[in-house]
């Protein structure tokens, strides 16, 4: 086995420092730690882990093995290693548990349980993973795809979420959560400053609670929905683009409504914010619209290029004419 080196083997083509491959078994979990830099992970067939890495001439990064734990981690030849950029190609199958201090984490394919945290930088996990933990202290976290259960928290950014299957927990202090094409029995999601967007299906025996202290919740409820729905607002108001049931008022704030035999349940708070409830159609209008106009901002906010005055000048006639 590979794993007996301490150090990997140096490459300089590509502009990494380390490029080696080396074969794992099937139910191996990768664990990588790093101070600084960026982790990429990409999935393959093969069982086989390719590891690329950018750092400076004094690091080098080791590959451990404890049981069924590949490790990887960076040393320096004196003091500590500091910025170590890595790009992983990793069996589809393989769990992950990834560690940055400040570090981006991406990661695309890979089916087994992922484990992200970072102090500061995004996350950004895409494909059938099995579970998702996702950690960021200042960073966006987005997650699409995952078939079982995830728990995606952040503090100063927003969370966005897409085509999940399985109980979900959002968390974030300052920051939007966007939570699209939603199918799971079980979501959480609460925010202190920021809106909260719930679109999916309402299953039947579900519980679903939305949170916000400064920010307004839209939820899409589809026709035949069977959920009880309690609402709580301070300043905000209570909306739905569909015809809603006579609702009971157990206090001035609060409203109760029973769509259908009441199986889900559906609790929502916004102490300075609305709560609009709208059909699965109206919902997409709205989140076409708020993905237009994020794209037109991301346009607008690209640098433009830099033109050559002499370029942008009148052609004068050079035949003397």
């Amino acid at each position: 086995m590979l794993f007996s080196m301490m150090a990997l083997l140096a490459a300089t083509q590509g502009g990494f420092q380390t490029d080696t491959t080396f074969t794992v078994a099937p139910g191996t979990r990768l664990q990588v730690e790093t101070q600084g830099g960026d982790i990429t992970v990409r999935a393959w067939d093969r069982n086989q882990v390719r590891v690329q890495a950018a750092h400076s001439r004094r690091t080098h990064v080791k590959v451990q093995s404890s049981g069924a734990v590949v490790i990887l981690e960076a040393e320096a030849e004196r003091g500590p290693a500091n910025m170590v950029d890595y790009t992983l190609t990793v069996p589809a199958w393989m769990a992950l548990n990834l560690e940055g201090m400040y570090s981006t984490i991406d990661v695309t394919g890979v089916r087994g349980a992922v484990t992200a945290e970072t102090l500061e930088g995004d996350i950004t996990v895409k494909g059938p993973a099995e579970s998702l933990r996702l950690e960021s202290v200042q960073g966006r976290i987005i997650a699409e795809g995952a078939r079982g259960a995830a728990t995606l928290t952040t503090v100063s950014e927003g969370i966005e979420a897409s085509d999940m299957h399985g109980d979900l927990i959002a968390e974030t202090v300052s920051g939007n959560i966007v939570l699209r094409q939603i199918n799971a029995k079980m979501v959480e999601a609460e925010t202190v400053s920021g809106e909260i967007i719930l679109d999916g299906r309402i299953l039947d025996g579900g519980s679903y609670t939305l949170l916000t202290h400064s920010g307004g919740v839209m939820v899409t409820i589809a026709e035949g929905s069977n959920v009880n729905i309690a609402t709580a607002t301070g300043s905000g108001s209570v909306r739905a683009s569909f015809p809603l049931p006579a609702g009971e008022r157990p206090s001035r704030r609060r409203q109760n409504y029973r769509l259908g035999s009441g199986s889900a349940t559906l609790d929502i708070e916004a102490f300075s914010g609305s709560i609009l409830l709208l059909r699965p159609a109206e919902m997409a209008e709205r989140l076409g619209r708020m993905t237009r106009a994020r794209e037109e901002r991301t346009q607008r906010q690209k640098p433009k290029p830099e033109h050559d005055d002499q370029h942008d000048r009148e052609p004068t006639d050079q035949t003397g004419s």
